[in-house]
């Protein structure tokens, strides 16, 4: 059966007059039917220079972002693999024009002391100053510089700690670490308010428990995906390549972390998406979170990185389907805090181990959380939505998708305080 890319190809050809560095672009989604016919259509798009904003697998369905120059060798693909696609969208650069972030302050309100509401996305500079509000307001919040970016950005953790930090279960959350994946600093800084503007409604959170929370992890690359039209693809960070050229800057900073680092699911090539960097570490950003959780890792219990989209809490391991020791408990935690989620507004999640529900993928924070760290309790949630926007998620979906996150981890924060509160206040 021809797949609808070929027939697609004469009728946007002629759009391509269109202003915007996506116009014309597609996003297909293709099911394989077999594990083989996943890996050739993994290894056959790479090659053609496709963006695999999901990977397939048997029962899962890829999705792929297709350049109109590749959609005729992307169809010879599909016909050779025995493949059909379905097209999701036309043309990615509606997209990216429907939801920009607005200029640095350009809605600060007097009375609030900020310029942070979540109906918009918003900037770098925008979080920081509101993490910076929080903090001047409430005695019991500091804003700590864990480090700085590869381009030299201050990386700005968030403490949220009543009487001081340590001595207490802790909680760390962090985002953006996928520049492109906007919705996760907007909510990770949803929980910032949630946990401190509104802390009256659940005072026990931050008395029983301390908090860090870092909204975007991959500051240069969140800042370079911010920049305009052209850029707001952008996944990596934006170190120099291994050979110093400058001709594939960056590397995924979730295939970079030393725990069964190059392990499957990450690769050795510059100028890919999954690119894992020369070694393990390579990625300051990843050294200075390693070092604050190594740290604080007697007193962090549950440790969660947010990430877009597909709506999946994803359990360790990430390399291999065979569970760690303590896979019970950490699934049973993310079943508890995902029927919370689901609560609020009927959103689906689907909770499984990373290779279960997506792919193989090693370096990941997660398996290091576990793995090396210690640090009981390590997730990553995979937030709105499924594919039907992807990474341009609607701003009007902020609001929806903080409201059930917040879900998420105030009722798995619950059960933190139930295991281990006494044990640090006796």
């Amino acid at each position: 059966m021809e797949s609808p890319l070929a027939g697609m190809l004469l009728l946007l050809l002629p759009c391509l007059v269109a202003a915007g560095p996506f116009t014309g672009h597609q996003v297909v989604e293709v099911r394989p039917g077999t594990a083989a016919q996943a890996e050739a259509l993994l290894a056959g798009g790479q090659a053609l220079g496709l963006d695999f904003w999901s990977m397939g697998g048997p029962g899962r369905p890829a999705l792929l972002r297709v350049a109109p120059a590749l959609l005729e060798p992307a169809a010879a693909l599909l016909a050779a693999l025995n493949l059909t696609a379905r097209v999701v969208q036309e043309d990615v650069q509606v997209l990216v024009e429907r939801d920009v972030v607005v200029a640095a302050n350009s809605s600060y309100s007097p009375e609030l002391g900020h310029p942070m509401e979540w109906t918009t996305y918003h900037s770098i500079q925008d979080m920081e100053d509101y993490m910076m509000h929080l903090a001047a307001t409430f005695d019991w919040v500091e804003v700590e510089t864990i480090g700085q970016s590869y381009e030299g950005r201050e990386m700005l953790v968030a403490r949220l700690c009543r009487g001081g930090c340590g001595g207490k279960p802790a909680v760390w959350v962090d985002a953006g670490i996928h520049a492109r994946e906007w919705i996760t600093p907007m909510v990770a800084t949803f929980l910032l308010r949630e946990l401190v503007e509104q802390e009256d409604a659940h005072p026990h959170l931050t008395k029983e428990l301390d908090w860090y929370i870092l909204p975007v992890m991959n500051p240069d690359g969140a800042l370079y995906s911010q920049q305009d039209y052209t850029t707001r693809m952008w996944r990596k960070t934006r170190s120099m390549d291994p050979d110093g050229l400058g001709l594939c800057l960056g590397a995924d900073a979730n295939r970079n972390w030393g725990f069964h680092f190059g392990d499957g699911g990450s690769s050795e090539e510059p100028c890919s998406d999954q690119f894992m960097g020369a070694a393990a570490f390579s990625e300051v950003e990843n050294k200075n979170v390693r070092d604050f959780l190594l740290a604080h890792r007697e007193d962090v219990k549950l440790y969660n990185s947010l990430h877009s989209f597909s709506q999946l809490v994803l359990l360790p391991w990430g390399w291999t389907t065979d569970p760690p020791p303590s896979f019970p408990a950490i699934q049973a935690l993310a079943e508890h805090g995902n029927a919370a989620l689901a609560a609020v507004h009927g959103t689906e999640y689907t909770v499984g181990c990373i290779p279960c529900l997506l792919y193989p993928a090693s370096g990941g924070s997660l398996d290091w959380v576990l793995g090396e760290a210690g640090i009981p309790y390590a997730y990553a949630m995979e937030l709105r939505d499924t594919g039907d926007y992807g990474f341009m998620l609607p701003a009007r979906e902020i609001v929806p998708t903080g409201e059930e996150v917040w879900a998420f981890h105030q009722a798995v924060a619950e059960k933190i305080i139930e295991e281990f509160g006494a044990r640090h206040t006796s």
